[in-house]
C-alpha cells in the first residue's frame, strides 16, 4: 500500500511547525555567515540606533523640564512683562515703539483684588547701573554677579531653599531695606567658609547687609549660584530712581485657575493702560508647546535619517534573503517533493526575514541607549545640571515595529520567489 507523505500544517498544531524550526533555522543562518548578515544589518541597527538615541534625549530633556517646573508649581506657572520696546514693521525692520508702558505696583495690587485664584506675585526689577564692579568686599570684587530684586516668594516660585539665615521679607520690603541674600557661589567668592549672615557688602557705592545665604542650584542657564537678591523696591528708588516693574511671575492657586488669572491680567492691563493689550503673558503650558515643537523637530530630523536607513537596510535584507533562496534551492525542491504548500515555504521565508531584522532592531536599540546616555553625559558635563536620557516603553514598541515592517515588507519578495521555484527544477539545481 503506497502512502503520501506531504508536508502540510494542520489546523491542530496552526503553524507552529513552520514557525519554530523556521526561527531556529534564521538564527543558524546568522552564525553561519556573521559578516554577510552583519553588514545586512547595518541600516536597521542605524535607523533603531539613531531614533532611540535621539528620542531618548528628547523624552529626557521633557522629563528634566516638567520635573523642575512641577517643583515650581508646574502649569500654575505664568509670567508677564511690559510691551516690547521694539518690534518689526511691516517692511520686517525693528523699529521703536512709539511709546513706553510699564508695570507698577498698581498693577499688583489691582491684580490681587480683581482675582482671588492667585497664590503668589512675584515682581521683578532688573538692576539699571552701570558699575561692572558692582559688588565687592575687603577688596575682593565679583564682575558679571546678577543681582536680582524681588520679593516675598521668589525663592518658593523657583524653588530655591535657604542655606543659611532668612529671605526677603515684607518689612524690607515696606522699608525699602539695604539687605542682600546671596547666591551659593557670591558667598564662597566673598566669604570663603566664614558665616557672611549680619556682615555687609557693598552694591556700587552702598552698603548692604547680608541675610541670608541660598543652596546650590542648576537649570539650563546655571546662573542663580551667581546672583545675589535685593528687595525689588531698594533697588527701584536707591539705584533705578523709578517705580517700574519688568516682570510679574505670578502662581494660581491650581493648575484649572491659570486661565483665570490671564483673563484677570488681561483685564487689569487694559483697565489702568493706554495700550494693554500689548502686555505680554505666557505660561507654562505655551512655554511647554515651544519645548516640544523643537523636541518634535529633532525627532523628524532622526526620523528622516532612519528612513533612509531603514531603506537601506532593507535593500540588505532583501539581498541577504534572495543570496539565501538561492543557495537553498535543493533544499526548498526537497520540501515541495515531500508536500510542502507554497504557503508554508513562503511563510518560512517571512519568519527568518523577521528574525534577521529583529536582531538588528535589538543590535540598534542597545546603539540608541550607548548614544542616549553618551550625549546625556556629555550635556552633563557642558552644564553642569545632572541629564538623563529616557528610553520610554513607547520607543521600544516603536522599535519592534520597525523591525517587524523591514522584515515583512522586504522579506516578502524573496520568500514569493522561493514559494514559486519549480520542484523538478530546484532538485536539479547543484
Amino acid at each position: 500500500m503506497n502512502r503520501t507523505v506531504s508536508y502540510r500544517p494542520s489546523i491542530e498544531y496552526g503553524y507552529a511547525m513552520v514557525v519554530l524550526p523556521s526561527i531556529g533555522v534564521a538564527l543558524k543562518q546568522l552564525r553561519a555567515n556573521k559578516m554577510r548578515s552583519l553588514l545586512s544589518l547595518i541600516g536597521i541597527l542605524i535607523a533603531v540606533g539613531s531614533v532611540t538615541g535621539v528620542v531618548s534625549i528628547g523624552d529626557g530633556l521633557k522629563s528634566y523640564i516638567y520635573s523642575e517646573f512641577e517643583q515650581m508649581g508646574g502649569y500654575s506657572i505664568l509670567w508677564t512683562t511690559p510691551p516690547n520696546q521694539w518690534r518689526r514693521n511691516e517692511q520686517g525692520k525693528w523699529v521703536r515703539t512709539k511709546y513706553d508702558e510699564y508695570i507698577t505696583e498698581r498693577d499688583v495690587e489691582a491684580l490681587n483684588i480683581e482675582s482671588d485664584k492667585i497664590d503668589l506675585v512675584v515682581p521683578i526689577v532688573g538692576y539699571q547701573g552701570t558699575n561692572n564692579t558692582w559688588l565687592n568686599r575687603k577688596g575682593v570684587s565679583l564682575e558679571g554677579y546678577r543681582l536680582q530684586s524681588t520679593g516675598i516668594g521668589y525663592n518658593q516660585i523657583f524653588n530655591w531653599k535657604l542655606r543659611l539665615g532668612r529671605f526677603i521679607s515684607s518689612a524690607d520690603i515696606i522699608n525699602k531695606a539695604k539687605v542682600i541674600v546671596l547666591g551659593h557661589d557670591v558667598a564662597q567668592r566673598l566669604f570663603g567658609d566664614e558665616n557672611p549672615i549680619e556682615k555687609e557688602v557693598r552694591v556700587g557705592r552702598m552698603r548692604y547687609t547680608v541675610v541670608g545665604v541660598m543652596q546650590k542650584k542648576e537649570f539650563f542657564d546655571n546662573d542663580y549660584d551667581q546672583r545675589s537678591v535685593a528687595p525689588y523696591t531698594t533697588v527701584q528708588t536707591r539705584i533705578n530712581g523709578d517705580d517700574h516693574i519688568h516682570a510679574l511671575f505670578i502662581r494660581a492657586k491650581s493648575p484649572e485657575f491659570t486661565d483665570d488669572v490671564v483673563a484677570a491680567l488681561k483685564r487689569v492691563y487694559s483697565r489702568l493702560h493706554k495700550h494693554g493689550e500689548d502686555f505680554n503673558i505666557k505660561t507654562f503650558s505655551e512655554e511647554m508647546d515651544q519645548i516640544n515643537n523643537v523636541i518634535r523637530i529633532m525627532n523628524a530630523v532622526a526620523g528622516g535619517i532612519a528612513g533612509i536607513s531603514l531603506l537601506v537596510g532593507g535593500i540588505g535584507i532583501m539581498n541577504i534573503m534572495l543570496v539565501s533562496v538561492t543557495e537553498r534551492t535543493r533544499e526548498i525542491g526537497i520540501r515541495k517533493a515531500l508536500g510542502a504548500k507554497r504557503r508554508a515555504i513562503m511563510l518560512q521565508f517571512i519568519v527568518e526575514a523577521i528574525v534577521l531584522c529583529m536582531v538588528g532592531g535589538a543590535l540598534g536599540i542597545l546603539l540608541g541607549l550607548g548614544i542616549g546616555a553618551g550625549m546625556a553625559a556629555l550635556i552633563t558635563k557642558l552644564t553642569g545640571m545632572t541629564f538623563i536620557s529616557v528610553i520610554s516603553q513607547k520607543m521600544m514598541v516603536l522599535a519592534v515595529g520597525f523591525s517587524l515592517f523591514v522584515g515583512v515588507t522586504f522579506g516578502s519578495y524573496p520568500a514569493w520567489r522561493a514559494s514559486r521555484l519549480d520542484p523538478v527544477e530546484a532538485l536539479s539545481h547543484e
